[in-house]
């Protein structure tokens, strides 16, 4: 077991790391606002999204950034090399003491936990 502080730093370098190449909707959304220009705070967002303009906006960003979908996860790098990454930094991390598995036996359990992740469950 790792204290509450190096398990929150793993947590932090881990998320630095792959954060950058997995999209959620609302980065999605984020994304599409800036498309279509939205900085103004005074905008009824709901019945923005609703337009034509907005629809088509999203339409555009989700087309490039959102092919490879995954329960609401759109990754812009394939999910082996978010794992390898992943095994790599657990590798050599000093946060971490010991790995037990092989690189690919642990990159092919990176990989089945992401393709269960769902964010429906997510609370």
């Amino acid at each position: 077991m790792y204290p509450a502080e190096s398990r929150q730093a793993i947590v932090d370098e881990v998320y630095d790391l792959v954060g950058p190449m997995i999209f959620s909707d609302e980065d999605l959304h984020e994304k599409t606002l800036e498309l279509v220009g939205d900085r103004n705070d005074t905008l009824d967002e709901e019945a923005f999204t609703e337009t034509e303009q907005y629809r088509a906006a999203r339409g555009v960003v989700k087309k490039k950034y959102g092919e490879d979908e995954l329960n609401g996860f759109y990754f812009q790098s394939s999910i082996k090399d978010i794992s390898d990454r992943f095994c790599d930094y657990l590798m050599k991390s000093t946060h971490v003491d010991d790995v037990f598995d092989s690189d690919n036996e642990l990159a092919k359990k990176i990989v089945v936990i992401v393709k269960r992740f769902d964010t429906r469950n997510v609370q």
